[in-house]
């Protein structure tokens, strides 16, 4: 097989890992109307197990999921764990879209804060291109010409905590499998918020339709990740990781069709300079080496 060959199934799996997601996400929207965040997030992860697990086995079976850096692999499960709860709760209040745009700005965080917690050197280019993205944020949240709902801030904090994620992956991601990290994640995003259910009194019976729905959203979530091993084992990093701002498509293409959402000015505005200043940032990264 060609080099060629090899990114052109790269770049296909790029394109299916960010569609898996962003339809997880629009089952996660419509559930979170009827359920608790806690809920959907711990069924859905519970769900995710099942291609999880075979994407395990095909790839060394238990022994790959024992973590190198215990604290740091259980570090990121949390901190991701945290950018699910934040995420669907703002899926429940938001439209896809607008969640998308303000996630979309935690590469301009971990770029903002490489020079302290990761040592690198950002330039002037990328700073620039932090402040407009940062702009675009403020031109979707509008501060003083709309209602700010709670919904932004959770968005605001998912973008945070996934910012955070980034950057503890890239210090330990060189030395833990993928195994180790899928499960330890997964296993994080079902036993916590589970926990909180049950403290929460807040699980609700769920009609055979929401549970197989449920089930949907996991082994999509689930599909999503193996399909991203795929991409990157087989196309490199600056080819794969700008599929990422497809789901701004699916977002549009999933809120019109099931939520009758529509992107106004504001947010077409803002979404357009946040993923500009994404992909300005992650092609300097690489022309730089």
């Amino acid at each position: 097989m060609t080099n060629g060959d090899n990114i052109g199934r790269g770049i296909v799996f790029a394109a299916a890992t960010f569609a898996c997601f962003s339809t997880a996400d629009a089952a996660v929207k419509y559930l979170t109307g009827g359920y608790s965040v806690f809920q959907v997030a711990s069924l859905t992860a519970l769900f995710s197990f099942i291609p999880i697990t075979i994407l395990v086995a095909r790839t060394g079976g238990i022994r790959t999921i024992k973590p190198r850096n215990v604290k740091g692999v259980a570090l990121r499960a949390v901190l991701l764990m945290l950018d699910t709860l934040f995420a669907y709760f703002a899926f429940s209040r938001l439209p896809m879209a607008n969640v998308y745009t303000l996630i979309f700005g935690a590469p301009l965080l971990v770029t903002a804060l490489s020079p302290w917690l990761l040592k690198d050197s950002v330039g002037w280019h990328r700073w620039a291109a932090v402040v407009v993205g940062f702009i675009g944020i403020v031109i979707i949240l509008r501060p003083g010409l709309a209602p700010m709902d709670v919904g932004y801030f959770s968005a605001l904090g998912a973008a945070f905590v996934f910012g955070m994620a980034m950057i503890v992956t890239r210090r330990i991601g060189a030395t833990e499998s993928n195994g180790a990290m899928l499960v330890w994640v997964m296993g994080a995003k079902c036993v916590i918020p589970g926990v909180l259910m049950l403290l929460s009194f807040s699980f609700a019976p769920m009609s055979i339709t929401d549970l197989a729905l449920m089930a949907f959203a996991g082994i999509f979530v689930g599909m999503a990740h193996i399909f991203m091993v795929m991409a990157f084992r087989h196309a490199p990093a600056p080819i794969a990781a700008p599929f990422m701002y497809t789901q701004m498509l699916w977002a549009v293409f999933y809120g019109y069709i099931f939520f009758g959402d529509v992107p106004d000015g504001f947010v077409i505005a803002g979404s357009a300079l946040v993923v500009a200043s994404g992909l300005y940032i992650l092609w300097r990264e690489n022309s730089q080496g």
